[in-house]
């Protein structure tokens, strides 16, 4: 025992001296956040590939942090650690997956309610570019850095000593490879690994890690979904870009008296059914619809169908800022035609994953909804994601999801 820990200390103190690339700010850090701009920075440091690890230095040669340094990336450098005497390497991969897992075993104790959740949450967890979702008895990882990918063997040593026996499945952001100038997919998943079937709060779903949305399944709205079902019982719900039928599973499961359940993607229609045979529900219960979700709405309101509950969660509406106002504009006028096609006192439950959206942006797309819709709205709850999805103070911009609880009012 006492050879290896000496032969360890070596090893460690080893990789200590080796020296890593320097690269310099333009100016001194103002914050702490942990990405850096291309911008922000000195250069080009053309002769550094794409994910190299490197120690970043401000104009005054104060030590900024250690990190991955992409220069084909506007996010051109991604701290990983401020503290000069910390090494990047396997064990410190290992240190930080094992932290998060503790934080989500020992502290939400999210096995004794799931078998599903979000294992790393990027910065959030300190891991800036990397996520990874646990289905059972498969993890899979999405990447968004190049530094990620390239040192993807410490980081799936890690996962093995966290997760023994467990799959992993590496999936790409196809806009993030755009960025980062690297191809980052990895095998697909074994045949079995495929279509795997999980249960949260009791009900039960299958995720496609083919060719389901990001990892295959939105964790992020995991209580949110249980609340909305609460809230249902007994009302008729319309679920808006319902994707495989989280919402609405749910809420017939707790006692709704009906739910209408629309999204444009077939293929997530298919699975929703699916999802509702597995939960013994019926067609009558649970009725999943192929279309637009405007166009439906628009439909309802033209034959003047009311709902007593609502949900609208679309997919994200924005990746870029000169985006911004055409997303404000689609989220006020998806909302005003909700706003409509519900019973007066009727809720609605209105989300935005769109991260540039502030939660203030959003709440000011609501009223002007209201205002166009001539009614008034009575917001009782604000929620955002699942505590397994935590974000930095540091990033407030990782607190992207906003799910609003409102009740309509004439």
């Amino acid at each position: 025992m006492e050879k290896d820990l000496a032969r360890y200390r070596r090893e460690q103190e080893a990789r200590a001296r080796v020296q890593l690339p320097s690269i310099r700010l333009r100016a001194g850090r103002q914050n702490r956040h942990p990405w850096v701009y291309r911008r922000m920075l000195e250069g080009p440091y053309e002769d550094l590939p794409p994910g190299t690890l490197v120690d970043a230095y401000g104009r005054d040669r104060q030590f900024v942090g250690r990190g991955f340094y992409n220069g084909n990336s506007e996010i051109a450098l991604r701290i990983l650690t401020e503290d000069p005497r910390e090494t990047i390497d396997a064990a410190w991969f290992r240190k930080r997956v094992a932290e998060a897992v503790r934080f989500r075993h020992d502290l939400l104790r999210l096995p004794e309610k799931t078998d599903a959740y979000r294992v790393i949450h990027s910065e959030g967890d300190g891991l800036s570019g990397l996520v990874v979702d646990r289905f059972g008895p498969v993890l899979v990882a999405e990447l968004f850095s190049a530094g990620m990918h390239r040192y993807w063997p410490w980081v799936a040593a890690a996962l093995e000593a966290a997760y023994p026996g467990a799959e992993i499945v590496v999936r790409a952001d196809r806009r993030s490879e755009k960025l980062e100038g690297v191809k980052m997919d990895g095998p697909p998943p074994s045949e079995g690994a495929r279509r795997v079937a999980i249960q949260e709060h009791g009900a039960k779903f299958e995720v496609d890690l083919r060719r389901g949305h990001k990892t295959g399944y939105f964790l992020d709205q995991r209580e949110n979904r249980q609340r909305m079902a609460e809230l249902s019982r007994g009302c008729e719900l319309f679920d808006g870009f319902c994707y495989t039928g989280g919402f609405a599973i749910h809420a017939a499961r707790a006692g709704a008296r009906r739910v209408e359940a629309v999204d444009l993607d077939e293929d997530v229609v298919a699975i929703g059914e699916r999802n509702r045979s597995l939960n013994g529900l019926s067609d009558a219960q649970v009725t999943f619809r192929h279309g637009n979700v405007f166009d439906v709405l628009r439909e309802c309101r033209a034959t003047n169908r009311r709902f007593a509950r609502m949900v609208l969660d679309p997919a994200k509406l924005a990746v870029a800022r000169h985006e911004l106002p055409r997303a404000l504009g689609a989220y006020r006028d998806m909302n005003r035609l909700g706003m409509q096609c519900l019973e007066p006192g009727g809720v609605l439950l209105s989300c935005s994953c769109t991260g540039l959206v502030s939660e203030a942006d959003f709440l000011d797309a609501l009223r002007a909804a209201a205002d166009e819709a001539r009614l008034d709205l009575q917001i009782f709850h604000l929620a955002g994601a699942a505590p397994d999805h935590p974000f930095a103070a540091r990033m407030p911009e990782g607190r992207y999801l906003k799910a609003v609880f409102a009740r309509v009012r004439t």
